[in-house]
Formats: C-alpha cells, sequence, structure tokens
C-alpha cells in the first residue's frame, strides 16, 4: 500500500495482488495435494455431467430441425431458420457449464477455495493444451488454420478458463451472527 501511496501505478498494485494471490494459492495446492486433486476431479466430473444432461434436449431439438419426429400421426419439426445461431447456444452452454463446474469446485472446497478452483483451472488448460497437440498430431493443422482453430482456441484458452474463474469465485461467503459479510479468501 505504501508503494502505491509514493506514486506507483495502478496496473502495478493490481500485478502484485494478482501475484500474491497466485503466491499463496500454489503454496495452499502444494501443502493439500489430495484436496487439490479431489477438486480437479469433482471439476472434471461436474462439467461432463453438464454436458450428459445438456445434450438430450440439444438431440432432440437436433432431430426437430432436421427432419422431425413423426409421432401419432403428425411430424413435429422446428424451423431450421433457428440453427443460424446455434453457435451462440453451444457458446452460453459452455459459459453456463464451465462456471457452474467452478462454482461446484468452490462450494465444496470452502476453506481452500481459491487454491482448488485455480488447481482446477490448471488442469482445464492443461488439458486442453494436450487435446490440441494430440489433434495436430493426428490431424495436422487445417489448411486455412486461423479461420477454423481461432474459436476452438479462443473458447479452450479464454472463454472457458474465464467461466470457471468467474464461477468458482462468485461464491457466497456467507454472513456472520452480526450480519457483517465475513473475509473473502483474497
Amino acid at each position: 500500500m505504501e508503494q502505491f501511496a509514493k506514486g506507483r501505478s495502478a496496473s502495478w498494485y493490481w500485478r502484485q495482488t494478482v501475484n500474491a494471490m497466485f503466491t499463496v494459492a500454489t503454496q495452499d495446492v502444494r501443502e493439500h495435494n489430495l484436496l487439490a486433486l479431489r477438486a480437479v476431479g469433482i471439476g472434471i466430473t461436474s462439467m461432463w455431467m453438464f454436458w450428459a444432461l445438456a445434450s438430450i434436449p440439444l438431440r432432440v431439438i437436433w432431430v426437430l430441425s432436421n427432419g422431425g419426429l413423426y409421432v401419432g400421426g403428425h411430424w413435429i419439426t422446428l424451423d431450421y431458420s433457428w440453427m443460424h445461431y446455434r453457435g451462440y447456444l453451444a457458446l452460453l452452454l459452455i459459459v453456463v457449464g464451465s462456471a457452474g463446474s467452478g462454482w461446484i469446485v468452490a462450494r465444496l472446497h470452502r476453506d481452500h477455495q481459491t487454491a482448488m478452483v485455480l488447481a482446477f483451472l490448471v488442469a482445464l488448460v492443461l488439458a486442453a493444451a494436450v487435446q490440441l497437440v494430440i489433434q495436430v498430431r493426428l490431424v495436422g493443422w487445417p489448411v486455412r488454420p486461423m479461420i477454423h482453430s481461432a474459436p476452438t482456441l479462443i473458447v479452450l484458452f479464454i472463454v472457458t478458463p474465464i467461466s470457471v474463474l468467474v464461477g468458482g469465485l462468485w461464491t457466497d461467503y456467507g454472513t456472520s451472527t452480526t450480519g457483517a459479510r465475513q473475509n473473502a479468501t483474497f
């Protein structure tokens, strides 16, 4: 604080704050290896369960918009024009599922929530990097890599991690008996 008062910039102050947060979280993960492993497992499981549940209505919508379903002598169909917006729907589901997974990890690890959410976040980014390396190794880069790969890279390395972080740190810290908020983890 005194360095900020002596004329340091706001960006310097925020850099120091984020650096301190990551340093403390790293120490917390090192001290609680099994808890971090559990947080990663819970996060991945919750993300997988969300996608399993979300895929059911998505399959129904897909069938109804691609020819429909014949029930009781009538065709039940959806207008195909809504499919233009399927990318937005997918992005919304990715954001909600990732934020929900981060929230679940934070709620189940209240004593170390920042560290465990960050451990889950690092595991997701590493899994995305491994997936990308395997894909490039097996398939190779597409002919026009920036057009085809940029949305995938943005989702894997920007949208999903930010959603996990926001969902994981967006928890109710509870109230004390006087009604005042308790101290946050960072």
